[in-house]
């Protein structure tokens, strides 16, 4: 019975530790991540290199001091050049854009 006790307490000590240190542990995989990625990139052959630079060149990016707008869909906030534009209404995605048009349109009505 004791040794259950003993391994219990070794459980949770092992889980509160876990708890403390999770998100230096989460910033680390994030920094391992990026060293692996520029590790592949270095090591991609002179062609995968080439198409991985290309497809960043056409990405569209925000630039400082540009206006964000609010999709009409679920409100995210997100640059100009990135928004997808139907008229007078912003969208950040195809997906926010077919919802939008799926979904039943409500209208006042006057108090008569």
């Amino acid at each position: 019975m004791k040794y259950l006790v003993f391994l219990f307490l070794l459980v949770l000590a092992a889980g509160l530790i876990y708890w403390r240190l999770r998100p230096y542990i989460n910033a680390a995989r994030r920094v391992f991540g990026v060293v692996r990625d520029a590790q592949q990139r270095v090591n991609a052959p002179p062609s995968q290199a080439a198409d991985a630079t290309r497809r960043e060149a056409h990405a569209p990016r925000a630039r400082a001091g540009e206006n964000l707008v609010r999709c009409g869909a679920c409100g995210t906030w997100l640059p100009a050049s990135r928004a997808l534009s139907l008229g007078s209404s912003v969208y950040c995605s195809h997906a926010c854009l077919e919802r939008s048009v799926d979904a039943p349109r409500h209208t006042r009505r006057s108090a008569s």
